[in-house]
């Protein structure tokens, strides 16, 4: 999940905020595993694990953000 995480923070970067929105985690595991959807899972855990993890990310992002 560090390595999934890691990507996301790089896009994020490299994009903006926008790379952070739910709607886009399909993208990114897409992007991250050449659309190996099934790969993705099979390294992170269940859906609801990897959402659970993406959610968590962007909270602790939003979070840090306001406190700066």
């Amino acid at each position: 999940q560090r390595a999934f995480l890691d990507f996301v923070l790089a896009q994020y970067i490299k994009v903006g905020d926008a790379e952070l929105d739910t709607e886009k985690l399909s993208p990114l595991l897409r992007l991250k595993y050449n659309n190996a959807i099934s790969d993705a899972f099979a390294e992170l855990g269940s859906p609801a694990e990897v959402r659970k993890v993406f959610s968590g990310f962007q909270r602790y992002l939003y979070d840090a953000r306001q406190r700066d």
